[in-house]
C-alpha cells in the first residue's frame, strides 16, 4: 500500500507563496541597486563635464597668455600692439568664466537651467610671495574652480551641498 504523500506530484500553495516572497525580496534588492547605480552614473557624468569645463577654461587662458607673451616679447615684430583685450591679467586677478547647463553648454548668468559655474583665479605675481612667477619664463599659476549640484535635496528634503572641482596649471602670461 502506498501512502498519499508519495503520490503527490506538484507544489503546495504554501511552497508557491514562499517562492514568490523570496523572488519579490530579490527584485526589491535589484531595484534599490538600480537606483544607486543611476545616481552614481549621474555623479560621474557631472564630474566628467566639470573636468571638461575646467580644461576648456585653462586652455582659453593658455591660448590668451601665449598670444600675449608672443606680442610682449616682440616675436610678432617690434611696436606691434596686442590685438585682443587681456582679460586674465592683474596681481590677484579672479573672475567668472561662465555658467553652463547639464550638458556643459553655455547659458546666461542667472538662467534657471544653470548647473555648472566656472571661476578662475590667477595667483599673486608679487616676487615676495611663494607663488611668484617663475623667473625668466613669465609663468603664473591659474586655478579654475567648477561648482555644481548633483541633486538639489536628499531623501529627507535637506539641501545637498555643492560639489567642487579645482584644477590648476602654470601658464606663460
Amino acid at each position: 500500500m502506498t501512502s498519499r504523500a508519495s503520490r503527490q506530484s506538484g507544489f503546495t500553495l504554501v511552497e508557491l507563496l514562499m517562492t514568490a516572497l523570496i523572488f519579490g525580496i530579490g527584485l526589491l534588492g535589484l531595484a534599490a541597486l538600480q537606483v544607486s547605480t543611476l545616481r552614481s552614473n549621474s555623479g560621474g557624468r557631472n564630474r566628467f563635464t566639470a573636468t571638461a569645463l575646467a580644461e576648456g577654461c585653462l586652455s582659453a587662458i593658455q591660448s590668451e597668455g601665449n598670444n600675449s607673451w608672443i606680442y610682449s616679447a616682440g616675436i610678432k615684430g617690434t611696436g606691434v600692439a596686442y590685438p585682443l583685450a587681456r582679460v586674465y591679467t592683474g596681481g590677484n586677478a579672479t573672475g567668472p568664466f561662465g555658467s553652463f547647463d547639464i550638458n556643459g553648454l553655455p547659458v546666461a548668468v542667472g538662467d534657471p537651467t544653470t548647473v555648472f559655474t566656472v571661476q578662475w583665479s590667477r595667483n599673486n605675481a608679487n616676487a615676495a610671495t611663494p607663488k611668484a612667477p617663475i623667473m625668466g619664463m613669465d609663468m603664473r599659476e591659474f586655478v579654475v574652480t567648477v561648482t555644481w549640484r548633483d541633486q538639489a535635496v536628499d531623501a529627507s528634503g535637506s539641501a545637498m551641498p555643492a560639489s567642487t572641482l579645482s584644477m590648476s596649471r602654470l601658464i606663460r602670461y
